[in-house]
């Protein structure tokens, strides 16, 4: 059984790993983050500017990073479900579905 941790902080999506998923810790997983960064307004008062996607693998630490510029940041939610977001979670997917790591214990 998995024992269950809350996710940090500005986590989107959470995939878990290898080792994670055989020690029954959901902890040990490649997590996305999200984060905005604003620039200006755009059409109808919007807020437009840069959204960062970000794979991180507490297991070993490899990540991935891609920011997408000029986008509606009242349009974070479905970016992950949409095209930009496929890199992201496709990198998070294969790094998960291999990676054995497991963190060093503080």
């Amino acid at each position: 059984m998995t024992t269950q941790t809350a996710w940090p902080e500005n986590v989107i999506a959470r995939y878990l790993t290898v080792a994670g998923s055989s020690l029954g810790r959901d902890d040990i997983a490649v997590d996305i983050t999200c984060t905005q960064t604003a620039r200006e307004k755009g059409r109808h008062d919007q807020q437009v500017g840069d959204i960062t996607l970000v794979a991180h693998c507490s297991g070993c630490s490899d990540r991935d990073e891609t920011t997408y510029e000029g986008l509606y940041l009242d349009l974070v939610e479905p970016v992950l479900k949409s095209f930009y977001g496929d890199h992201s979670r496709e990198w998070a997917q294969e790094h998960a579905d291999t990676c054995r790591a497991i963190p060093k214990p503080a």
